[in-house]
Parts: C-alpha cells; structure tokens; sequence
C-alpha cells in the first residue's frame, strides 16, 4: 500500500478554515503527487480564460512569428495552456536541520488571474522571514530532500502557527542569510577601496532584505504575478548577472518568455538550465512549448518524452504527446 502524507491548505477566503490534507505517495512519484493534486485543485477552483481570450492569446502568438509560419491548432492550444504551480521554499531543506524543508504552494498565475490576497499564507511567510503577498489558496507541506533522497513528510494542522518551531527556524535561518550577504557586501566595498555604507532607515520592501541576486530574483516574481512579463525578464537577467547560473532566475526568466512569445530565448535559457539539471522536468516542459511553437515537432516530442522518462505519470505530457502535437 502506498505510504500517505499530511499537509495543510490555507484557504484565501477567511470565511473557510484551514484544513489538515492527506494524500498517497506512490512509490516513484513523490514528487509530483502533490505537485499533481495542486493543479487539479487550482484549476477547479480558480478562474478559467474565456474562449474569446484564448483565441486573442493565440492570434497574438501568432502574430509574433516570421510570416507564412504554419503552426497545428493543437499546438497553439498546449502554448496558452501551460498550468504550473509556484513552490516557495520558506525553510529551506539545509544540512544543519537534516535536510527537511518546508515549501509553500501557490498557483503560479495567482495575479494573473486576479486571485484575492490571502491573508493568512501572507502573514505565515512573514513571520519565516520572507514577507510574500500571497494569492489565491495557498498549501504548506514538508520534504525532506537530500540532493539523492526525496520524500514527503508530515505537516500537520497544529504546526501551523506563529509560534511553532519549525517557523523561528525558518525565520533565524533567513536572518542568518541576510547578515552573510551583508557581511559580504560589506568586505566588498572595503576591498574595492570604498566606506561602508551609511546605516539605512528601517525599508519596507521585504525583498531587500535578501541577497541582492535573491531579491532581483524576487522582484522578477513580483512583476510576473503582476503580469508584467518584460520586467519580470529584466529583474531575473539582473539576479543572474548578479549570480550567474542560478537555476531558479532562468527557469523563471524561461516561464516569462513563454508568455511573451520570445521562444529562441526561452529555449535557450530552458537549455541552461538543462545543462546544470538535465532532469529539471520544468525546464523540459517550457523548452518542449517554446519548441513546438518555434515548429520543431521532434525536439518538442524529445523533450515530452524525456518529461515522461522521469515522470510517467506526468499530465502535461501526456496529454501534449496524445494530441500528436508533434506529427
């Protein structure tokens, strides 16, 4: 019998209360079980694009193509129709606390779609240390990830609080990330010849309080759930100049040039971040759409089956490959 694992759902309506989940675990599908049911409950409760936006979407896509581009209907269909969810790591699965992590949940499109602020989620981050403005329903669950072992552990209703310990762990280890990269800054500046800087008020902006490269990052975020899918871009090319490599910024920067049709872009940063993770199934998916949209059938089926090769349970795929978007 599959192994089960608890998990909590914050609703963004006030008026629901929180509730304790339970799922199966199925062996080999740890990963996307919960990743799965997510999508299934986002995409049943949240708001659908009406056929009329979908068409405008699609006749916008094509559009930005060379002239005389031919693209199957079913193609533009798995184009506008990507549906991920958005994994915010609020204690991250470090060596020092065995390798277990607590992730938050939400709809990737949660501004997109208009989706109210969820208070609550919203007030749990903060009190980790990364003040988010979460929208739309939200879920907390805990992994344990080693970099060789994945597994979903419990996280119960009564865990969720202010004062539980998971929550100043999760808090103390952002503040500990902070004053490194102050530090760091700091011997920067000094090397570089400069005076520290003059002490700064106390400042709003949550995102400031990261590493400059996580908080460009984070503003990269910021602007795609406000839909504003070219500075999303800008804000993630800073993060990776700041930090070149990071997986995250590039998948991340790959997403937002989906949704601006720059496929060869998008393509290209899906490959980079191949090249670091080859089995990032995000990043396959995304190169997979902006392959099929670009007309090359078998790259796109390649990369749909690499998808399946480590998911095969994986619906996005599934469903693009049984649509024969390649032939």
């Amino acid at each position: 019998m599959p192994k089960r694992f608890k998990f909590v759902f914050i609703p963004a309506d006030l008026a629901e209360s929180l509730q304790q989940w339970e799922l199966e675990m199925p062996e080999g599908q740890e990963v996307e079980c919960l990743i799965d049911r997510l999508k299934e409950h986002f995409a049943a409760t949240g708001p659908r694009k009406t056929a009329a936006q979908i068409q405008a979407q699609q006749r916008d896509l094509m559009s930005k193509l060379p002239e005389g581009t031919s693209i199957d209907s079913r193609v533009l269909d798995v184009a506008t129709s990507l549906n991920m969810v958005e994994n915010i790591s609020l204690l991250s699965n470090a060596k020092d606390n065995g390798f277990v992590g607590i992730n938050m949940y939400v709809d990737d499109e949660g501004s997109i779609k208009g989706l109210p602020q969820n208070l609550r989620a919203s007030d749990i981050a903060h009190c980790c240390g990364k003040p988010l403005e979460v929208k739309g329903d939200a879920f907390l669950a805990r992994v344990m990830d080693n970099g060789d072992d994945f597994e979903r552990l419990d996280l119960t209703l009564d865990e969720v609080s202010s004062g539980a310990p998971w929550v100043h762990q999760a808090r103390h280890q952002n503040e500990r990330k902070r004053q490194q990269e102050s530090g760091s800054a700091l011997m920067d500046r000094l090397r570089a010849g400069g005076a520290p800087a003059a002490p700064a008020p106390a400042a709003k902006p949550v995102v400031r309080e990261l590493t400059p490269a996580e908080a460009a990052k984070e503003e990269g975020n910021a602007a795609f759930k406000l839909g504003d899918m070219q500075a999303a871009v800008d804000h993630y090319s800073r993060a990776l100049e700041l930090q070149p490599g990071q997986v995250a910024a590039l998948n991340n920067r790959a997403l937002a040039r989906l949704k601006l049709q720059q496929w060869s872009e998008a393509e290209a940063d899906c490959s980079a971040v191949l090249n670091a993770e080859p089995g990032n199934v995000k990043a396959l998916l995304r190169r997979a759409a902006a392959r099929a949209a670009l007309g090359h059938a078998a790259d796109a089926e390649a990369d749909w089956r690499a998808v399946l090769a480590r998911e095969p349970q994986n619906k996005e795929a599934t469903a693009a490959l049984a649509a024969g978007v390649s032939s």
